[in-house]
């Protein structure tokens, strides 16, 4: 029986010790914070919702996101479905898919293949989506450092055919883990800008990060650079992040007013478009056992891809 009591005790104290870490971060003045924040990290500014005829230019925005879920046990026995999607907001839309199980990989070494397989699938179905279609608009679910980390080749060539073909390219950050505040003001580098950021920005105001303190645009030599902002959208308190490419920085205060417009104040954040697109190139639970138990022999399902814990279910 599970120790409530204990438990209990556990919590309470991680409570307190978050408390205790980020206590003067609580503590700092807001318009002190804020005159921190133009003077070190970037100018504070209040972005526009687009009136109605404004939207029309936008009408062929394309969202792309990706999804994945396995089914199996530990390493090497289990088999994963990857699915992407490009949808744009006239309709048209472009998936691609992929399955992968370490079963049929002989090279056991590499165990993490899962986020390089993803970004990958994300970004061929973008690349097939501007082959197929005119638009101007290109919004990735999430930052563009993954993309560079997991499958760098695919994201120069994103990158060159969106400059080519002038179709802004951004990413739209869900779930900020950067540091960029605190290595700026010279806090504790182990605090996130998605906690000194949390309520502190008022709705409809976004930060343009200078590009000399954002480590996304001087990473290491890891190719070309973006630039990126923080934003919060909704009465939701919490901020959002954007990049955009560097060559395309112009545009950023457009974009930040185009995700501002996409995004229902009632919301967490996110414009409606990456939550529609989410939800639709989504692969539940159900949908994977129904794929499995209908293409695969029962036998080498069982044999290779069921684990202890489902055979105790059975």
């Amino acid at each position: 029986m599970i120790d409530l009591k204990e438990l209990e005790g556990q919590i309470k104290n991680v409570n307190i010790n978050l408390r205790d870490k980020y206590d003067f971060v609580f503590k700092i003045n807001n318009s002190e914070f804020r005159e921190k924040i133009n003077e070190d990290v970037g100018k504070i500014i209040k972005m526009e919702k687009f009136k109605k005829d404004e939207i029309s230019k936008y009408k062929k925005t394309v969202g792309v996101d990706g999804s994945n879920n396995r089914s199996g046990g530990a390493f090497p026995h289990f088999i994963e479905i990857f699915q992407g999607l490009a949808k744009s907001t006239d309709g048209n839309e472009v998936y691609k898919t992929k399955v992968y199980t370490p079963t049929l990989n002989s090279i056991y070494d590499d165990k993490n293949l899962s986020q390089k397989f993803l970004a990958t699938i994300e970004i061929e179905t973008a690349l097939e989506y501007i082959d197929k279609y005119d638009f101007d608009y290109l919004m990735m679910d999430g930052g563009f450092i993954r993309y560079k980390i997991n499958c760098l080749d695919l994201f120069k060539e994103l990158r060159e055919c969106c400059e080519r073909k002038n179709i802004i390219l951004f990413g739209v950050i869900k779930d900020i883990k950067t540091n960029v505040i605190a290595r700026s003001l010279e806090l504790d580098e182990s605090i996130y800008d998605r906690e000194i950021l949390f309520n502190r920005l008022n709705t409809g105001e976004a930060i343009l990060i200078k590009n000399e303190i954002n480590k996304k645009f001087i990473k290491d030599g890891m190719g070309e650079g973006f630039s990126s902002a923080f934003m919060r959208t909704s009465r939701f308190p919490g901020a959002i992040g954007v990049d955009i490419l560097d060559t395309q920085e112009d545009y950023l205060v457009e974009i930040c007013n185009l995700i501002y417009t996409l995004t229902p104040m009632s919301s967490r954040g996110v414009p409606l478009w990456l939550d529609i697109v989410d939800k639709d190139v989504k692969i539940t639970d159900e949908i994977l056992e129904m794929l499995l138990e209908e293409y695969l022999d029962r036998d080498v399902y069982e044999r290779f891809f069921i684990s202890e814990r489902d055979k105790r279910s059975l």
